[in-house]
């Protein structure tokens, strides 16, 4: 067999641990990564989809799980039948959008199997809490690497500002580290260690150093809350203090050695407040796409076009021509109110069945809003593959899974 019993899913974990090495290597190869092409990233998943249908074979996959694949395997291809022009940019998104269900079907088959539980799931989070902050910090300092906004804004005589650094797309990096930020503050919230104080100022830095206002707001929100969560033991109350000092500290520290980022990063965004106003600003242009799309699309394709998407098609609309950046109208121009249903009613379904896990199910709710205001989780490599991640953490850490299991033990056709 190519797959032993014993060893099963270390392949797997391996896969996904290497996560940020493998897409930092992608941007240094690519100059910046190559979204549209095939690219080290591409193939890197491509290999991650190969291994779960070799798993799924071997393990089994529910059938209801099964017949859900199909069928939005089949809804898809139509809709990318009708974007010839665009067919292989169009099948590439479609796939970054299908790999999540892949990723969280394939957890799931070896969690019924026994061949993955919790502790997996905190090790590949524990890893990616090093990884993600490693593959920037040590780039910034070696002086490579790329900004996280390369255009000048003609204010300052520098034309760069923030870091971000291989990765190709700021908004996907800048939604892993706001999880992260969230799950190394939840875990110094339950016991404060040397180790974890370390993990919260790589997580800090470089979420500053990348300049993003949303993810400044999510950070200031998360550690607002864990400071004044309620709670009456003398235990708790030292922690928190501890965690105040943690956040003071840690701003004055870096704002001492990157004051001139900082500097930087602040003036551009006076310059687009002022250009644009507050509500454009604050949704960094995103509001301004969706009425012009829906009316192009409702114009064009009618009720049909609400129905089922326009494929590929709204994003080369006039003047627009680009994606909207918000997850939901994305995928409601490109797959209708029916794609919208098949996508956000899968993930749902796993959170409310599993939705008292305690920080599982807080970021997959942080996760739903960043994807909402900011885009770029639903259909990136990066952010769906760590999305997957947080999904499967809520199915393999609760306790009302008797019945999935069940399921899950009818194997599916395709067992060998």
């Amino acid at each position: 067999m190519l797959i032993s019993k014993g060893r099963a899913a270390i392949l797997y974990i391996f896969l996904l641990v290497i996560l940020p090495i493998m897409d930092s290597l992608n941007g240094l190869i690519n100059g910046g990564g190559n979204e549209n092409g095939l690219s080290l990233g591409i193939v890197y998943r491509l290999v991650i989809v190969m291994i779960s249908i070799i798993y799924w074979c071997f393990y089994g996959i529910n059938k209801k799980s099964l017949i859900y694949l199909l069928f939005v395997f089949i809804y898809l291809l139509i809709s990318a039948m009708g974007s010839t022009d665009y067919a292989t940019t169009y099948i590439i998104l479609l796939f970054k959008l299908v790999l999540p269900i892949i990723v969280i079907e394939t957890i799931r088959s070896l969690y019924v199997n026994k061949k993955f539980d919790n502790k997996t799931v905190n090790f590949i989070m524990n890893s990616w809490l090093f990884l993600f902050p490693l593959t920037m910090i040590i780039p910034y300092f070696l002086g490579i690497g790329f900004s996280t906004y390369g255009d000048s804004t003609n204010i300052t005589q520098q034309a760069q500002a923030g870091f971000k650094g291989f990765y190709y797309a700021q908004n996907d990096i800048s939604y892993v580290i706001d999880i992260l930020y969230l799950y190394v503050i939840n875990k110094i919230s339950i016991h404060t260690k040397t180790l974890y104080i370390i993990e919260y100022i790589m997580v800090l830095i470089v979420s500053l150093i990348m300049g993003l206002k949303g993810n400044y707001l999510i950070i200031i929100v998360v550690t607002v809350y864990y400071i004044f969560k309620g709670s009456k033991n003398s235990k708790s109350k030292l922690q928190k203090f501890v965690l105040l000092l943690m956040v003071i500290v840690g701003i004055a520290a870096i704002f001492a050695f990157f004051m001139n980022d900082l500097n930087n990063i602040i003036q551009r965004w006076q310059y687009f407040y002022n250009k644009n106003g507050f509500l454009s600003f604050f949704t960094s242009t995103r509001s301004d796409r969706v009425m012009p799309t829906y009316n192009w699309l409702f114009e064009t394709s009618g009720i049909r076009g609400l129905l089922f998407g326009t494929g590929y098609n709204y994003t080369i609309m006039i003047p627009i021509f680009k994606f909207v950046e918000m997850d939901i109208f994305d995928i409601l121009f490109q797959l209708g109110f029916v794609g919208v249903i098949l996508i956000y009613g899968y993930y749902f379904s796993i959170y409310f069945k599993n939705k008292r896990i305690n920080f599982y199910s807080g970021a997959f709710l942080l996760t739903i809003l960043i994807s909402t205001l900011s885009g770029h989780v639903f259909e990136t490599a990066l952010s769906g593959v760590f999305f997957a991640v947080i999904c499967a953490g809520l199915i393999v850490n609760s306790n009302n899974n008797l019945k999935e299991v069940k399921d899950l033990s009818e194997k599916a056709d395709c067992k060998k």
